[in-house]
């Protein structure tokens, strides 16, 4: 009895050290794509990959320190990316840079790559993929048959190569930003984060929400969100064409676009075009193109942000008149690369956060009903339908009231996450700060300086006293 209590407890001593105490930390030379240069730390450490079975897998997890120049540092700040797949360290190199090194006023600044992404332990790309005739318009139901097929080789592939995708989830990542504060020897911490990264934080608010100092969260995207709302796509659409009309007192003004976007979608229902465009080899390239494959390139390619969007109403003008040329090439780009496979992490991420019943049926009604269909969630939807995948369980999809202190940032351009599903959100922030920046988009952090700074302020621990910044809108092409 005594030998097993003492291997008992060797066991889990082992597990200790496997999982929670073997932080590596190294300097690293950190240079953005600008080129800046910054001296930082590359951290690493070890997870359970699988926290709900009894394998002892693990998966290796990365981060990128920027060291505080503050002499009386606050908690760490965990910058999560968006996506899911986007990378925390590769973020850190682009746009946000400058802000990155702005918040180390405040404390550690941590760009933390999740598991399956950046600097972390990768997944396998699936070796398999969908082909579609390019000069043929295709309907929605061939691209769910043969996506769904391909995705059903691939999970065959991932099984075969011992790739458990079920341990890629939202739960198990909050999970490793637990770890991650643990092993950073703080008893809480701060995180900053945008899209998918604040569905990430939503569910370390109900595991941990008595282990956060302060978030900022941007571009929300809700417990329940991850399947987009056909209403709410149709409605910024519109909102666009609103927009429009005046295009902000310039020149050009687009006073029927509505009609004409309307129009151009059902004369494709009716009849497919086909159309001709100069590639950049130099030659001409020829594509079909469907309805479902112009809201599917719609939906990609302009609602994002305003830098989009602005190209909305000339594109659509064209396109009324007959002319689908500047459309073409995107079409191309949806049937060549972005609806012939998946990316595994990102797959399952999404695939286990889900959709509940009420928001099912909310789809089932709006799908055929709304001028985009439900191409703003891919074909996400109709995989989690005809596919048998693992979702999390109800109480994820289940945002409830909290009290963290929070400042919550939304886009009234924001193509992706929509404001009024933002409004609806902060409501469940007791201790939180919602700011609309009226004319941004979804990549909201840099569109001003005055959002960097609101943000310093904010973890900083002063208040924030407006509810609105008017940014310099995007006029229309």
């Amino acid at each position: 009895m005594k030998f097993k209590t003492i291997l008992t407890l060797s066991l889990i001593f082992s597990q200790i050290i496997l999982f929670g105490q073997n932080l590596k930390i190294e300097p690293y030379e950190f240079v953005s794509k600008a080129k800046d240069t910054v001296q930082a730390e590359l951290g690493t450490f070890k997870v359970m990959e699988d926290r709900t079975s009894n394998s002892q897998d693990s998966v290796q997890l990365s981060f990128i320190r920027f060291k505080s120049t503050n002499p009386n540092p606050g908690k760490p700040i965990v910058y999560l990316s968006g996506g899911p797949g986007g990378s925390g360290t590769e973020t850190a190199k682009g746009g946000r840079f400058e802000l990155f090194m702005k918040l180390r006023e405040v404390s550690d600044v941590i760009a933390f790559d999740q598991r399956g992404t950046g600097l972390s332990d990768r997944l396998p790309n699936c070796p398999y993929t969908a082909e579609f005739n390019l000069e043929k318009p295709t309907d929605k139901a061939e691209y769910v048959q043969k996506t769904t097929e391909n995705i059903s080789r691939c999970l065959e592939f991932w099984e075969q190569e011992s790739v458990n995708l079920k341990a890629y989830n939202t739960t198990e990542s909050a999970k490793d930003i637990d770890e991650l504060r643990k092993i950073l020897n703080t008893d809480k911490i701060s995180i900053w984060a945008i899209s998918y990264g604040s569905h990430l934080a939503f569910e370390y608010i109900r595991l941990f929400e008595d282990k956060i100092d302060k978030m900022v969260l941007a571009s929300l995207e809700g417990s329940d969100e991850t399947i987009k709302l056909p209403k709410n796509t149709e409605n910024f659409l519109f909102q666009i064409a609103d927009l429009a009309k005046d295009n902000f007192g310039a020149e050009k003004k687009y006073p029927e676009l509505k009609e004409k976007i309307v129009e151009v979608h059902e004369r494709l229902k009716r009849k497919p075009v086909t159309s001709s465009y100069n590639n950049r080899r130099g030659g001409r390239d020829t594509v079909g193109i469907s309805n479902f494959e112009l809201q599917s390139a719609i939906a990609t390619f302009y609602l994002k942000n305003p830098s989009d969007s602005k190209k909305l109403p000339k594109l659509y003008e064209e396109m009324h008149n007959g002319d689908f040329s500047a459309i073409a090439p995107d079409v191309m780009v949806m049937k060549r690369y972005i609806f012939n496979g998946v990316s595994p992490m990102s797959f399952a991420m999404d695939m286990q956060s889900g959709i509940s019943e009420e928001r099912k049926k909310q789809i089932d009604v709006q799908i055929n009903q709304s001028i985009l269909g439900s191409s703003i969630n891919f074909l996400l939807y109709e995989w989690m339908i005809n596919l048998d995948f693992p979702q999390l369980p109800n109480e994820f999809r289940e945002l409830k009231s909290n009290k963290v202190n929070a400042l919550l940032l939304s886009g009234s351009l924001d193509g992706r996450t929509y404001l009024n599903s933002g409004i609806e959100l902060a409501k469940k922030f007791e201790n939180g700060s919602h700011v609309i920046l009226e004319n941004a988009g979804h990549d909201l952090y840099m569109k001003s300086p005055l959002i960097g700074d609101m943000v310093l302020d904010f973890l900083k621990g002063k208040e924030i006293n407006i509810d609105k910044i008017v940014l310099v809108p995007t006029i229309f092409e």
